[in-house]
């Protein structure tokens, strides 16, 4: 038969003993005695008379009369390892931190700034190879960019408009009038008729640049990206929905107009307005047309409306942004670039005020205009924002063989980042002012 013996005074420390009813002798009442376990033991075993040795002991065991010595040790008196948890040449490993390494931090900084990434890179590939993305070269662009991916960009666009959102807005009509004031009227003529005018006498921006100004002023508003701040800052998210399907389909024959209006001879390269409109119906509104139908369709509507495809579709939509980009650069730098640094940070200069400049004085109107605090913030954000996801196709479509072409894009591709950076900067204060009373908000303007 197996013989154990153990002495209870091993695991407790030498003035007290414990009792199962869990009390003690002496004046110590409080001590409670875990109940008592058998070290394991193979048959035939006999462990010695005597303390326990930790060596035998279970990992369960040697913890109970860690904390027993621990209890019983006078108040400061420190406990060595070898009368608490283990022998003390096993030190206590260190606490795990919960900080993630570079490598993760660096992995999750590109995912989340992927586009601005990519920007970049497109445009140092297109720096050091212009001859594999220029027009002839062996990627054939002229296909693949502007006949192919051109049309698959602006069928997701028509995939993306919610038209049952035109019926919930239609009838805010001063929110709406004041809101496509800004979108296609007053930036645009004050551009082309004050600011561009006194840029070129200033010798602030080059002709070419103020130009592409002119081009920005009359680009539709964003589809995205302002529905997406209205809803953070909780303003009148169906009337921003509205103005980003109007918008974008009115910008299909308005923005064209506009240019050919503001810019005359200087974009003449385009040939002539039929040539241009017949193009444009060829390369945006079918597609367009035909994304929106197959977005009528009940089932293909409902997939369309999950995030997983929504997402899919932005990150499609993402990469073609940035095919053409790559492109455009390509036929620059193969070209001759030929914009100095000085006159980029002058232009993100003058973005800068633009920005500013077009978001205080759409608050302003609003609150002239008498509209509701979360009318206002909608007109803050969809007044101000230009799509480059809409935009850019439209100019590479319009002025497509034009040297002037990447003076076009670049206060587009510069405005972009700027306006999501500031517009997100606003949130919270746009929130405040949203959830304000009347009242209150007109006295805080």
């Amino acid at each position: 038969p197996m013989h154990v013996s153990t002495r209870v005074s091993s695991l407790a420390a030498p003035t007290a003993v414990c009792r199962r009813d869990g009390r003690a002798k002496g004046t110590i009442r409080a001590a409670r005695c875990p109940a008592p376990s058998r070290p394991r033991a193979s048959i035939g075993a006999t462990l010695p008379e005597g303390p326990v040795p930790t060596s035998v002991m279970t990992p369960g065991v040697r913890g109970r009369r860690g904390e027993l010595a621990r209890s019983y040790a006078a108040p400061g008196a420190a406990v060595s390892p070898s009368e608490g948890d283990g022998p003390a040449s096993s030190p206590s490993p260190a606490p795990s931190s919960d900080e993630p390494s570079l490598r993760t931090r660096t992995v999750r900084f590109l995912v989340a700034n992927y586009f601005l990434v990519g920007m970049l890179s497109g445009v140092a590939l297109a720096y050091l190879a212009p001859g594999v993305g220029a027009t002839g070269g062996p990627v054939r662009p002229e296909f693949t960019v502007n006949q192919v991916m051109i049309r698959v960009m602006f069928l997701i666009s028509g995939l993306n408009l919610p038209l049952t959102e035109l019926r919930k807005a239609v009838a805010n009509v001063r929110a709406n009038a004041l809101i496509q004031a800004f979108v296609f009227g007053f930036p645009a003529a004050a551009t082309a008729y004050v600011l561009g005018p006194a840029l070129k006498a200033a010798g602030v921006l080059t002709p070419r640049l103020v130009d592409g100004l002119v081009v920005l002023a009359c680009l539709p508003t964003t589809i995205g990206s302002g529905v997406a701040l209205t809803n953070a800052a909780e303003g009148n998210v169906a009337v921003s929905l509205f103005h980003a399907v109007f918008s974008n389909l009115a910008g299909i024959f308005i923005t064209p107009a506009l240019i050919f209006i503001y810019l005359g001879a200087d974009c003449a390269s385009v040939g002539s307005p039929y040539a241009a409109v017949t193009k444009l119906t060829s390369q945006v509104l079918v597609p367009v047309v035909v994304g929106m139908g197959l977005r009528a369709i009940p089932a293909i509507g409902e997939v369309l409306s999950s995030k997983p495809f929504k997402s899919r579709l932005k990150l499609t939509s993402d990469c073609i942004i940035l095919a053409i980009i790559w492109n455009t650069f390509c036929n620059t730098f193969k070209s001759g670039f030929g914009v100095p640094a000085s006159e980029l940070t002058s232009l993100f200069m003058v973005l800068s005020v633009v920005l500013l400049g077009y978001k205080a004085s759409i608050l302003a109107a609003a609150r002239a205009f008498g509209l509701a605090n979360r009318d206002a913030v909608s007109a803050v954000y969809m007044g101000s924002q230009k799509t480059l996801a809409f935009g850019l196709p439209l100019i590479k479509a319009l002025f497509e063989g034009s040297p002037e072409l990447v003076w076009f894009c670049l206060p587009a591709l510069m405005y972009h980042p700027m306006q999501i950076a500031l517009g997100s900067a606003l949130v919270p204060r746009l929130r405040e002012f949203a959830n304000a009373k009347e009242d209150s908000g007109r006295r805080a303007t």
